[in-house]
């Protein structure tokens, strides 16, 4: 039985949680319900199938072009390009069009995306028009799932909801790329495409019950393509200044961005400085022993959250974890400095192989970056589906993928020659000042 809706549907938190509706209860409290549980295994098996996917492309591609970074290259800029073209038009959909119906058929479209995989595995472009294809199609999705939270939620059990959302976000990442080698592995492309396309079409039939307020959409207006698309220009119009209306909202979507560039950037520069600077693994394995921590302290900050939250001041606990995230990456680049308190351990008698006492110094340090991520991640994204009012919500998320994805381009483009420059221990510093000056500047103009 899904969750009771409260007589005014529509309002973030006013739909009941669970047959006792005074328990906060953790993560365990928003499971008992039905309505949410369900839109959860939609996510665990969605995102889980979507990042495997992706691996599996690039491997195709890969095996078709020579491995050349051109060919790999294009298919990345395709599965990304399409969020900040269409991400904006994915909102007026989700706005417009019933949150239910998009959830399930864009999960039921995944599914002959991946079929169509298996039909073009030999053709390189074949697979590259799917790609785009496929990319275009899931732009709805995390703007209609963003929307749908707060309908099934109660307010104070939100930013639990969003915790438990996030830490299997990005456990679906890890286990989606660490399933799809092993996959291939077993069973050959084909058959891990087959199995991916049965999870799509799992989480597409468990969104089935969803109750009818996820059904809402802004009333009398236009619901065919041609008027959607006469519709689209000034909708965007008006969540623009929707955004610039409300600065709390603008300032959260602004932080939520913050924290994806900065591990983008990470992933660019860290293996050279995790090789070269640290002498820790491999270039191909070596930002294991960052994101590794880093995913063990995400974890733990969104267990943190997701049991006592709700008692925390949101945007204060944000502003905190910015700063000191930035205190952080200064600390990461100060790494090699502390190299002499381990060579003189070694000296005192307590040899150690090169790179551990500094791995020993780095690991700590990304695990508590972690913990600083899941402290912004989570209450920002609550800040923005609380601010944004039901009947603009989905193209406020929308717009947050577009800035996210704008956001993160101009640093990977620039991040890279301004390390061959300075270096990138210099280059840390840099991203962790203005980690810090846009938290220092946010406490200022607030």
């Amino acid at each position: 039985m899904n969750a009771p809706i409260a007589s005014e549907p529509g309002k973030p938190g006013e739909v009941a949680a669970g047959p006792d509706d005074k328990s906060r209860g953790g993560f365990f409290g928003v499971l008992r319900n039905r309505s949410f549980l369900s839109i959860w295994l939609a996510q665990v098996a969605s995102q889980t199938a979507q990042n495997s996917l992706w691996y599996a492309l690039i491997i195709m591609v890969g095996h078709l072009t020579g491995q050349t970074p051109a060919g790999i290259g294009f298919t990345i800029i395709l599965v990304q390009l399409p969020t900040v073209l269409f991400s904006g038009l994915s909102g007026v959909l989700v706005d417009r069009l019933s949150k239910r119906w998009i959830l399930i058929g864009t999960n039921v479209i995944r599914v002959v995306g991946v079929l169509l995989y298996i039909v073009f595995q030999s053709h390189v472009g074949g697979l590259y028009l799917v790609t785009f294809f496929v990319a275009v199609v899931s732009q709805p999705f995390a703007p209609a799932e963003g929307s749908t939270l707060p309908l099934l939620v109660k307010n104070e059990e939100l930013i639990t909801a969003n915790s438990l959302f996030q830490t299997t976000f990005m456990g679906s990442q890890a286990v989606g790329f660490a399933l799809s080698p092993i996959a291939i592995g077993l069973l050959g492309i084909q058959n891990t495409l087959i199995l991916l396309a049965a999870l799509f079409a799992f989480s597409a039939l468990v969104l089935t019950p969803l109750p009818a307020i996820t059904n809402q959409r802004v009333s009398g207006e236009a619901t065919s393509l041609k008027e959607l698309a006469g519709h689209a220009w000034g909708d965007l119009r008006e969540v623009s200044r929707f955004i610039l209306d409300d600065p709390p909202l603008a300032i959260a979507l602004f932080q939520i961005a913050l924290a994806p560039t900065l591990l983008l950037v990470l992933a660019e520069i860290g293996p050279d400085y995790l090789t070269r600077g640290l002498h820790i693994g491999q270039t191909s394995t070596s930002l294991f022993f960052l994101l590794a921590p880093a995913g063990v302290g995400l974890a733990a900050g969104m267990l943190i959250l997701g049991q006592w939250g709700y008692r925390l001041k949101k945007d204060r606990l944000v502003l905190v974890a910015l700063i000191s995230l930035g205190v952080t990456v200064i600390g990461l680049a100060s790494v090699p400095s502390i190299g002499g308190f381990w060579a003189s351990l070694s000296k005192a008698g307590f040899p150690l192989p090169q790179g551990v006492g500094l791995t020993f110094t780095m690991v700590p340090l990304a695990a508590l970056m972690g913990i600083e991520v899941a402290f912004i991640n989570a209450p920002v994204q609550t800040i923005v589906q609380q601010r944004a009012a039901p009947h603009i919500r989905g193209r406020v998320l929308a717009m947050q993928q577009t800035i996210t994805a704008a956001m993160a381009i101009p640093p990977l483009i620039l991040v890279g020659g301004l390390a061959s420059i300075v270096g990138t221990p210099a280059t840390l510093v840099l991203m962790g000042l203005s980690m810090v000056a846009a938290g220092l500047g946010i406490v200022y103009y607030s």
